[in-house]
């Protein structure tokens, strides 16, 4: 059963990009109180680098296909490495993204070798703790009121990042491919140096899924 649910979670994330829904939200003009520190105070749903943590990841399912995984990830100069590691103490997967680099796997046991994969887990992991490049290329808020900072490709196209803000700090950070919502990610909890005790991701759209990432530990 925990073998079938993983196959499901690997064809999922294969997926996640078609199977996305949702338009790219307008943002309102911003009065200068909410601007003058928003900025930096998003640029803290991301951890400073370098760093590494572990987590407990629990994968919610369609159809109660659900599988529990430890997840070892680290970051360094914009390189992420990510280890994925079964209850057991096996490792399944051992990869490494490097700017302007393909894509290094130095594990991938089956089913974790299945094409798209990597790229898939790589995403997941690096919106959730890596920032966008650069300053946010907008400020503004949600219908809701909600201050937000938006990082957009130059150009028009590719991956666009919303960072919400509530009064404490960051809540949200949310990927769009277009006007596509691509991710959503949830940062609960009062955060230790840009972690927080709980990051639930959600893809959203048929064939979505959930991952829930508890910190164990970080440095």
């Amino acid at each position: 059963m925990r073998r079938l649910a993983l196959l499901f979670l690997l064809s999922l994330l294969s997926l996640s990009y078609s199977a996305a829904c949702a338009h790219l939200p307008v943002l309102r003009p911003v009065d200068a109180e909410s601007a003058k520190d928003a900025s930096a105070r998003c640029q803290r749903a991301f951890p400073a680098q370098p760093w590494h943590a572990t987590h407990t990841i629990f994968a919610s399912l369609p159809f109660g296909q659900d599988s529990g995984l430890i997840g070892a990830t680290a970051a360094e100069a914009g390189a992420l490495h990510a280890v994925l590691v079964s209850p057991e103490g096996v490792t399944l997967f051992d990869g490494t993204q490097r700017a302007g680099a393909p894509l290094k796997i130095d594990r991938a046991v089956p089913p974790f070798d299945r094409p798209n994969f990597a790229g898939s887990l790589m995403a997941d992991v690096g919106n959730a703790y890596l920032s966008p490049a650069g300053p946010p290329t907008a400020l503004g808020t949600y219908q809701s009121g909600a201050t937000v900072c938006r990082w957009s490709p130059a150009g028009g196209g590719g991956e666009i990042t919303d960072v919400e803000l509530a009064a404490d700090g960051p809540r949200a950070i949310r990927t769009f491919w277009g006007t596509r919502l691509s991710r959503e990610i949830l940062l609960l909890g009062p955060p230790d140096k840009g972690f927080y005790p709980l990051v639930v991701l959600r893809v959203p759209g048929t064939g979505g899924y959930r991952l829930e990432m508890r910190l164990i530990e970080h440095e």
